[in-house]
């Protein structure tokens, strides 16, 4: 509409000047036959004077035209000065707005110098853990060391009776240093103590930090705390070399799994997964330690919120396997009135559906982070609908399992749907 209304107005002013042309031109015509003077002028003077009043016409006919029809060219031409000092205003805005931005990006400098600090600081108090953990399985072997002396100690007693004032000494020698030992245990259970809780609030604060690197860098986060990174099943009671081959194996395709989102990866070791020994050292021994036979669903999840280009940190979470539905095991089922409408049909079976997600959780099967168990394709479901619609009367639909389902296993494609017509005589 505003394009047509600028095209009448070009028009208008365009005919409007033609037509005050030419009626100049005719006047001045005229004037000029009749050789008729303005002001006293001789007739070829007063003919371009006539002309001159023509053009000056035609301008101010367009100038007023435009200056009433446009508001912001009136406004631009008549507050020429107060456009000026509007315009000088957002200037100054706008080196206020770069100043602070200079100041904030001064602030996540400083904020990632902090940050490199004290993950330097965990860095040295997990070796720092890691010394302390071996003195102490040093002092174990001593102190194992000098029970079996303190044994076969004993042992010489009974059998040396004529040395025993000797033998009896050199126990309690012996008991003397194993108390030592054990004290020296305590002391350094008492330093590993302290040092994980500096090294918890040191995380904690590191963790602080990132999330206020993040905010000002408006970073993604790639992982979530507690989401699942990668999941597999493993076969327990092995031998201890089976074991850590395949744990061993669970490790490598998580970590490839992890790498193919955006975060750091050690470019000497390419490994992206950041775990803690006695982490693997534990899940290794559950493994181990299960009967024969059974089945582990070993998953790793995010111990902390992972943003873009940082480390991934997880841990294990080990939920022993087992069939949940056998194969041909009824799940649930429903009961539906065929001659309802489409929409109500689709709804009835999104409520069997719903029950059926529910059961199989309440039985074991391991939902998603959105609380599910699967779901069954878009074409499958407007096949059963469309089998429902087909049906007469009040029908019972069931749900079977195809297969023997296991607690990792989705309900996807191992359901089966059996339609059953109610006798309502019966």
């Amino acid at each position: 509409m505003e394009i047509i209304n600028a095209f009448v107005i070009i028009f208008s002013v365009v005919f409007l000047s033609g037509l005050i042309a030419y009626l100049g031109d005719k006047i001045g015509m005229k004037m000029g036959k009749k050789r008729v003077s303005l002001f006293g002028l001789r007739p070829r003077y007063s003919s371009v004077i006539i002309t001159i009043i023509t053009g000056v016409l035609i301008a101010v006919l367009s100038i007023t035209v435009l200056l009433g029809v446009y508001s912001e060219l009136r406004n631009a031409l008549f507050n020429i000065n107060e456009v000026l000092t509007r315009l000088e205003y957002l200037n100054e805005q706008l080196e206020e707005r770069d100043q602070e931005l200079a100041t904030r990006d001064q602030m996540l400098a400083e904020r990632d110098e902090e940050l490199s600090d004290l993950q330097q600081t965990i860095e040295a108090r997990e070796e720092e853990i890691t010394d302390r953990e071996a003195e102490i399985l040093d002092k174990e072997r001593e102190i194992a060391a000098r029970d079996q002396e303190i044994a076969e100690t004993e042992q010489e007693l009974a059998d040396l009776t004529e040395n025993r004032d000797q033998l009896l000494a050199r126990v309690d020698e012996l008991s003397a240093q194993r108390d030592d030992l054990e004290a020296q245990i305590d002391d350094l259970d008492e330093e590993i103590a302290a040092l994980e809780a500096d090294y918890d609030q040191l995380r904690d604060l590191a963790n602080q930090l990132q999330a206020g690197v993040i905010y000002y860098m408006g970073e993604d986060m790639v992982y979530q705390r507690g989401e699942v990174i990668y999941s597999d099943v493993i076969e327990g009671g092995r031998s201890e070399q089976e074991t850590i081959s395949e744990l061993n194996r669970y490790l490598q395709s998580a970590n490839e799994v992890a790498k193919e989102r955006e975060i750091e990866v050690n470019e000497e070791t390419g490994m992206a997964l950041r775990l803690q020994t006695e982490d693997i050292l534990n899940a290794a021994r559950v493994i181990y330690n299960m009967d024969p036979g059974s089945k582990v669903i070993v998953s790793l999840v995010a111990r902390v919120n992972v943003p873009k280009n940082d480390w991934l940190y997880a841990n294990f979470q080990l939920n022993q396997d087992f069939i949940v539905f056998e194969e041909g095991e009824l799940i649930n089922s429903r009961v539906i009135d065929s001659d309802q409408s489409s929409e109500e049909i689709e709804a009835e079976l999104e409520t069997l559906l719903r029950s059926v997600n529910q059961r199989a959780i309440n039985k074991g099967l391991l939902p998603d982070d959105s609380g599910q168990v699967g779901s069954i394709n878009f074409s499958m479901f407007y096949d059963i609908v469309n089998q429902v619609r087909d049906s007469s009367g009040r029908i019972e639909l069931k749900v079977y399992a195809a297969s023997d389902i296991w607690r990792e296993d989705r309900l996807t494609n191992n359901l089966e749907f059996e339609l059953e017509e109610i006798n309502d005589n019966d």
